[in-house]
C-alpha cells in the first residue's frame, strides 16, 4: 500500500493532540481563528554549494549580513510540493528581489526535512536534505539567458522570476515565471523541457500579456545580453565588468524629441518596421553593476540632459565641450569619462596624431579610437576598412579617386604610410582644421619616428608612443613652460584608451563590390594584435577594446582576460534597397536574413525592432504568475497573476487556463477581487475536487501586528465570474494554546498566543486535507525584518502547520 505523503506530519500532529486538547480547555481559539498545530525554522543564514552570490548586493552589509555570499542561499521559498514522509521540495524565487541583482542567484529546488515543533514539543528545525537546479542544456530558451555560453545553462534569477510550481500527472514540473510571465516546463529534475509558454492577451488579440522584463521585448535585451557577456567573461577570469556603449539615442530617457531616425520613421522600402527608441536604461544597467557610456554626442544641451540623466560618460567628437558641460553641471560624478571620439574629428581630421593631441590638449580622460589590420598584421588606426578618399590622399600629389581605393588589409604598414597623407578636412560646419601650427607636438613626434607627416597613419603602437611622448613634452620638453603643462603631462600619464576592432561579419557587398566578411580580418586575429600590443606595452590598466562585432569581444575575454571590454549597441540597418540613401552595415541589432539573432552579438538573440509599442506591457513588474492551482483531474493549470493588469480594474487580478495535454491556454478565465486592504496574492491551491481552494492575500507590511495577512477560501464559479470568498484565517491572528511558537528572541513580533506571520510575503500553501494547512513565508533574504524587528536581523524561513477553523468548502463563500 502506498504511503500517504502526509503521513509523517500527520503522526506527529496525533502525538500532539492530547496535549493540546488539555491546552484548549484552558484557553480555547476564538471563534473563526486558526490554531498553530506546529512550527519549523530554518536559519536566514542557510547556504548550499555553488557560485559565489549576492555579488551585486554590496559592498555594505545588508540588515546585519556581509555580502557577498560564498554559497547560494537556501532561501526565499515562493512554492512548495509534498515530497512524501513528511518532507517538501521548496522552490526560492529569483533571488534578490529584482531582475538587476539576481544574476548570480541559481534557480533551484530544495528538498527539506522538517522536524516539528508541536504541542508535545520536537526540535522545530528544518534539515536540507538534497537540491536541483533548473538548466537548459538544449537549448530550449530562446532568449539570452546568463548563462548562455555554458554547457549546462544553469538558469538564474535574471533570466525567470519563478513563483510558482505543480507537478504534472507524467512527474514533470511546471513553473509559474513572472517576468513574461511564462509557463515553465522541466523535467522532474529540472532539464527544460521546451521552450516557455507566453501568456496571450485575452482582451488585445494577437498580443501577449507582458511584463517590463519581457525577453521578447527589447526593453529588457540590453541587461539580458549584458549578463551573458559578463558571466562569459568572468568564466573565464575576467573580473572587470563590461561597459554598455550604446547610441546615445537608443536610451532610455523619456524624451520623445531623441530618437533614432531610422527606428522613428523607416525609409520607404526599407522593409523595416517603425520601433521606439527608448530601449536602453541606465537606472536599470547601473542597478546590474554595468557603467552606460554612450556615443556620439556634440551637442552641449544633450550632453547635459545624458549627464542629468546619470551616464557614466560620453563619447564625443567635440571633447571641449564635454569637458565644459561636465564641469558645469553639479550631477556630473566622480569619474566622469569624457572621450575624444576618433581623437577629436570635429577639430582635426580623425584617428590621426594631431586628432589625439587635441584630446590630450582638452585633457580627456580616454581617447577613443578604431583599428584594422594591415597587410602584415600590424594595428593601424582606421574607421575604415580602405583607404577613403574623402580622408586621404596620395602622398606624391598624383590622384586617388572613389576607384583607386584600396583595402587596408591589401597593403603593408610601410606601403600605408610611404603612400597616403589623411589629413582631409570633410566636417563641413564644424571647426575641424589640419593646420599643422595647432598640432606641435604630434609634428614633432612624426619626425623624431621617421613618419612623412603628422598625418600618416598611425599604428597602435605609435599611439602609445606618441601619448608618452606628449606627457614627456609638456614635463621636460619645449612645452613645460605652457600654463597648462603640468595639468596635460599628468594626464597624459594615465589617459586611458578605448579601441574599436573594425570587423563586419556580413556577407552584404560594399559599393566597390567586395564582400562585407572579406574586407575585414577575422575575429582572432584582429582581437589577438590588439591584445598583444596593449599587453607588450604594459598598459592592461588603461587600455580596453569594444567592439560591434562581440565575438571579438569573448575572444579578448578568453585570451586577455585582464582586459576590459566594451559592448558597443547600434542599429544602422541595411535596408532592402542598397540604393537607399542612409543605408550602412547593418550594425549591429539587425539580425542576418533567415537567422533567429545576429553574429555580431556573439550569436546571443535579440528581438529586433519588438518593443512596448508593438505590444505594451500590461503586466505590473513581480505582477506575473504568483500563485498556481492544479484544476480538477490534474488536467489543467490555473495560473493566477499576483496584481492588476494595465488597462484592467485595478480592484481585481486575473487566474488563467492552461491545458497540460494540449499545452496551450484556453478560453477560460476567472477574476479574483481584493480586499480592501489587500494588494497582492502570495498563492492558490484548489483541493481534489478543483473547485474550491485558498488563496494567500496580503498587503506590504512587515512586522505590523495591523497588518493585512489572511488565508481566503475561494470557490470557482463558471468561467468568465468574479470567484466566491471569505477569510478562511487571520495569519497574524492563529490561536497558540499550547504556546508552540515560544520562547521568544528579545525584539521578535507575533510569538505567543496569538501567533502571527507578520511576514512582507507569504507565498507558499500546501493542503494537507481537512482542516490543515501548511504555510511558509519568504523570507527576501537578506532584506525582509517581519520577526525580528527589535533586532533588525533578517527574516528566517518558517514552515508553520495550521487548523482552520472550519473546510475549506464549507460556510458562505458569497462575499466577493
Amino acid at each position: 500500500m502506498r504511503r500517504s505523503p502526509f503521513l509523517a506530519v500527520a503522526a506527529a500532529l496525533a502525538l500532539a493532540a492530547p496535549a493540546a486538547a488539555q491546552a484548549r480547555d484552558h484557553a480555547p481559539p476564538l471563534p473563526g481563528q486558526a490554531e498553530l498545530l506546529a512550527r519549523a525554522v530554518l536559519p536566514a543564514r542557510t547556504f548550499a554549494p555553488g557560485p559565489a552570490s549576492g555579488t551585486l548586493l554590496g559592498p555594505a552589509p545588508i540588515n546585519g549580513v556581509p555580502v557577498p555570499f560564498a554559497g547560494q542561499p537556501v532561501q526565499g521559498f515562493s512554492a512548495t510540493l509534498p515530497a512524501g514522509h513528511g518532507r517538501y521540495w521548496v522552490m526560492p524565487d529569483n533571488g534578490y528581489g529584482s531582475i538587476e541583482n539576481s544574476a548570480d542567484f541559481d534557480l533551484r529546488v530544495y528538498l527539506i526535512e522538517p522536524r516539528l515543533e508541536t504541542a508535545r514539543g520536537g526540535p522545530g528545525t528544518i534539515a536540507v536534505k538534497d537540491f536541483f537546479e533548473l538548466r537548459d542544456p538544449g537549448r530550449e530558451i530562446p532568449f539570452a539567458i546568463v548563462n548562455a555560453f555554458t554547457r549546462d545553462r544553469v538558469l538564474t534569477g535574471a533570466d525567470f522570476d519563478i513563483e510558482s510550481m505543480q507537478r504534472d500527472r507524467d512527474g514533470t514540473l511546471w513553473f509559474g515565471d513572472e517576468f513574461g510571465p511564462f509557463l515553465l516546463h522541466t523535467s522532474a529534475r529540472g532539464r527544460v523541457l521546451h521552450a516557455p509558454y507566453p501568456l496571450p492577451d485575452p482582451d488585445h488579440a494577437g498580443q501577449e500579456i507582458r511584463a517590463p522584463q519581457n525577453p521578447f521585448s527589447e526593453e529588457s535585451s540590453t541587461l539580458r545580453v549584458m549578463n551573458a557577456m559578463r558571466a562569459d567573461a568572468q568564466a573565464h577570469g575576467d573580473t572587470k565588468t563590461p561597459v554598455v556603449s550604446p547610441d546615445a539615442n537608443l536610451l532610455d530617457d523619456g524624451d520623445p524629441a531623441t530618437f533614432d531616425p531610422f527606428r522613428h520613421d523607416p525609409p520607404a522600402g526599407s522593409g523595416l518596421p517603425k520601433a521606439s527608441s527608448e530601449i536602453i536604461n541606465v537606472a536599470s544597467l547601473h542597478s546590474a553593476g554595468f557603467k552606460v557610456v554612450p556615443y556620439t554626442v556634440d551637442d552641449p544641451a544633450r550632453m547635459k540632459a545624458l549627464i542629468d540623466l546619470g551616464v557614466d560618460g560620453i563619447i564625443s567628437d567635440r571633447p571641449d565641450l564635454v569637458r565644459r558641460v561636465a564641469a558645469a553641471d553639479p550631477k556630473t560624478p566622480a569619474g566622469f569619462d569624457v572621450q575624444a571620439h576618433r581623437g577629436g574629428r570635429d577639430l582635426r581630421p580623425e584617428n590621426t596624431l594631431p586628432s589625439m593631441e587635441v584630446g590630450l590638449d582638452n585633457l580627456v580622460t580616454t581617447l577613443e579610437t578604431d583599428i584594422h589590420l594591415t597587410k602584415d598584421g600590424v594595428p593601424i588606426l582606421s574607421h575604415d576598412p580602405y583607404i577613403d578618399t574623402g580622408k586621404c590622399r596620395n602622398a606624391d600629389g598624383t590622384p586617388y579617386t572613389f576607384d583607386d581605393e584600396v583595402l587596408i588589409t591589401d597593403l603593408t604598414l610601410a606601403e600605408i604610410q610611404a603612400r597616403f597623407i589623411c589629413d582631409g578636412v570633410i566636417r563641413t560646419g564644424t571647426p575641424q582644421t589640419n593646420d599643422r601650427a595647432l598640432s606641435p607636438v604630434a609634428v614633432a613626434f612624426a619626425r623624431q619616428a621617421g613618419l612623412a607627416d603628422a598625418y600618416t597613419e598611425p599604428t597602435v603602437q605609435q599611439l602609445f608612443d606618441f601619448v608618452s611622448f606628449y606627457a614627456d613634452w609638456f614635463t621636460t620638453g619645449p612645452g613645460q613652460d605652457d600654463p597648462d603643462a603640468a595639468a596635460r603631462a599628468a594626464n597624459a600619464a594615465k589617459v586611458r584608451f578605448n579601441i574599436e576592432t573594425k570587423l563586419n561579419p556580413r556577407s552584404d557587398e560594399d559599393p566597390h563590390g567586395i564582400p562585407f566578411k572579406h574586407r575585414t580580418p577575422d575575429p582572432e586575429t584582429i582581437a589577438t594584435a590588439l591584445g598583444r600590443a596593449i599587453e607588450d606595452n604594459h598598459l592592461a590598466d588603461r587600455a580596453d577594446v569594444q567592439s560591434f562585432d562581440w565575438r571579438t569581444l569573448r575572444i579578448v575575454a578568453r585570451e586577455f582576460p585582464n582586459l576590459l571590454t566594451v559592448e558597443l549597441f547600434g542599429d544602422f540597418p541595411v535596408f532592402a534597397d542598397p540604393a537607399i540613401a542612409g543605408s550602412d552595415d547593418g550594425t549591429n541589432l539587425q539580425p542576418e536574413d533567415g537567422e533567429a539573432n545576429t553574429r555580431w552579438l556573439a550569436g546571443l538573440p535579440w528581438p529586433y525592432r519588438h518593443t512596448k509599442d508593438e505590444n505594451p506591457f500590461r503586466a505590473q513588474t513581480s505582477g506575473g504568475f504568483e500563485g498556481m492551482a492544479l484544476g480538477h483531474d490534474r488536467r489543467t493549470l490555473l495560473p493566477m497573476l499576483e496584481k492588476p493588469l494595465a488597462g484592467a480594474p485595478q480592484d481585481r487580478t486575473q487566474i488563467f487556463s492552461f491545458d497540460l495535454r494540449t499545452h496551450r491556454y484556453t478560453a477560460d478565465r476567472w477574476f479574483y477581487p481584493y480586499e480592501p486592504r489587500g494588494v497582492s496574492i502570495g498563492d492558490f491551491q484548489l483541493d481534489h475536487g478543483g473547485r474550491d481552494g485558498l488563496v494567500i492575500e496580503r498587503d506590504n507590511s512587515q512586522g505590523d501586528l495591523d497588518g493585512f495577512k489572511a488565508l481566503e477560501a475561494i470557490r470557482l464559479g463558471a468561467p468568465g465570474t468574479t470567484v466566491a470568498k471569505r477569510e478562511a484565517a487571520d495569519l497574524l491572528d492563529i490561536a497558540d494554546p499550547a504556546g508552540i511558537s515560544l520562547p521568544a528572541q528579545p525584539g521578535d513580533v507575533g510569538l505567543g498566543n496569538p501567533f502571527a506571520f507578520p511576514f512582507n510575503t507569504i507565498e507558499d500553501l500546501v493542503l494537507l486535507g481537512g482542516r490543515d494547512v501548511v504555510v511558509l513565508d519568504d523570507n527576501n533574504f537578506p532584506f525582509s525584518v517581519g520577526r525580528h524587528v527589535g533586532s533588525g536581523a533578517p527574516d528566517d524561513e518558517e514552515l508553520i502547520v495550521i487548523r482552520l477553523a472550519r473546510p475549506i468548502g464549507a460556510g458562505d463563500h458569497g462575499r466577493r
